[in-house]
Formats: C-alpha cells, sequence, structure tokens
C-alpha cells in the first residue's frame, strides 16, 4: 500500500536510533545474567533431584542386603572376589533401571544411566558424574591410607548401622571436571565393562580432596559456590565448597577394622 499524497511520513533520526540500540542492549545486559542464573538454578535442581534417586536406590539396596551399604569398590582379581568389593554404581543400577538385573552389568559403560548424570558437568568421556564415601578412617581427623598398598582396609560394603552420625556424614557428590580427560583415560585402562571403569567413582584417600593434586576427584564448586551433596541418611542438599575440601566432612565416625 502505497503513501496518500499530503501524508507526511516522519523517520527516525540517527539519534532515535542509537537511543532504541542503547535501550535494547541495556536490556540485554539486564536479562542475560538473570537467564543465565536461572538455567544455573535448574541444573543444581536436576542434579539434587538424581542425587536423591539415588539415595532411593541406596535405601533400597540396604534393604535387600541385610542392611549393607556400598562404600568403596575394588574389582577383584577372581570370579570370586570380582564383585565382593562392589561399586556403589554396579550395586546401586539395578533399582535405578528395569532393564538392569542384581549381578548382571549391561557393559554399555554407563551410557544408558541418565540417573547418574549432572547437567552442570563438562562435557566428555565420563557417564558417571558422582564420587562416592569411600573413606575409612583409624581415630576422629586421622584418615586410613594404608588401603592405598592394601585394598582390604579400604573402606568397602559395610552395615550402615555402624555409622553413628548418618545425617551429617557425605556418602556422594559431584565429580571432578577432569577437563583433558587425563583421569578418564587412567581408568579406561582398567578393563572393559560397567565393573571396571564403576570401581573409579569413589573418594578414599585425601588427595582425592585436595585440590591441585594429580587425582583430585571431587567438584565443590560444580553449582557456583558449592555442589550437591547425599548424606548417609540417604537425604540430599546444596552445601558450599568449603565442606567438601574438609576431611572431617567424609568421616563416618566408625573406627573399629
Amino acid at each position: 500500500m502505497g503513501v496518500r499524497p499530503g501524508v507526511a511520513v516522519r523517520a527516525l533520526t540517527l539519534i532515535e536510533c542509537l537511543v532504541v540500540i542503547a535501550v535494547i542492549a541495556l536490556l540485554v545486559g539486564v536479562l542475560l545474567p538473570a537467564l543465565a542464573g536461572a538455567r544455573a538454578a535448574g541444573r543444581a535442581a536436576v542434579c539434587l533431584s538424581n542425587s536423591r534417586q539415588i539415595a532411593a536406590a541406596l535405601w533400597m539396596y540396604e534393604a535387600a542386603n541385610r542392611g549393607y551399604i556400598p562404600r568403596e569398590g575394588t574389582m577383584g582379581p577372581t570370579p570370586e572376589s570380582r564383585r565382593a568389593r562392589i561399586p556403589w554404581n554396579i550395586a546401586l543400577r539395578p533399582y535405578l533401571d528395569d532393564r538392569c538385573a542384581v549381578g548382571e552389568d549391561l557393559d554399555d559403560r554407563f551410557a544408558g544411566a541418565p540417573y547418574y548424570r549432572c547437567p552442570a558437568h563438562p562435557r566428555g568421556p565420563h557417564n558417571i558424574h558422582f564420587v562416592a564415601n569411600g573413606f575409612a578412617f583409624r581415630a576422629p581427623g586421622l584418615p586410613d591410607e594404608r588401603g592405598i598398598d592394601d585394598p582390604a582396609l579400604r573402606r568397602g560394603p559395610m552395615p550402615a548401622s555402624l555409622i553413628p552420625f548418618p545425617t551429617s556424614t557425605l556418602y556422594l557428590t559431584d565429580l571432578a571436571d577432569d577437563a583433558d580427560h587425563a583421569m578418564y583415560e587412567v581408568w579406561a585402562r582398567l578393563g572393559e565393562g560397567d565393573l571396571a571403569i564403576g570401581q573409579c567413582y569413589d573418594v578414599w584417600i585425601c588427595k582425592h580432596i585436595t585440590p591441585a593434586t594429580d587425582d583430585f576427584r571431587i567438584g565443590p564448586r560444580r553449582h557456583g559456590a558449592g555442589a550437591a551433596a547425599m548424606f548417609l541418611d540417604a537425604h540430599a542438599a546444596d552445601r558450599p565448597a568449603r565442606f567438601f575440601l574438609a576431611a572431617d566432612s567424609w568421616d563416618d565416625g566408625c573406627y573399629t577394622r
């Protein structure tokens, strides 16, 4: 449709165009941080939701296994000992996935295990984005690191009833970034299948929770200033980074070996 004769058309001046652009830029600058914050909050909520699903599986595993819960996992060298110190991700998967049966692994290296993932974890080869508390302590404040040389001295499956303060003892938290995949490449050489890789997703010596070491396994700032924490009584909540870096948070209070 053309403009009727005699009707004046007023175009925006250059200054008015610049003002409009400035206003739009200002609005974008205000809204983007809010949108980013909302996305981060959404990712943290999904992570906590997955932690709570794992907690429910832990309850079911405990009920089905005479009160025992999985802690540090080590694949045994013989067929008889292969699953004796079962990793948490192997033990709990049948209670989270109807395709997986007790004693039988899918051997997909957890590619089909979205319940073990955190949307805030960087993309990479890891299909499990959590690590479990496998620490053993000889006394309050004294982690037992003899397990470095003798796997039998690590904190394997144990009765949950031996833990005096389950509501305050950490069980599960976020995995480290592993930006260059160096950690995963070492673990992947341990063997094929779920059990071989699954045994690595736990922490049981101080080096695993100490930043700047060559085997730092936790992501204490996965969600900004903190990360998801699932406790030995199976509740889950956000905790600040300093909580995960303190050895006392991993102390289950059970000193009888």
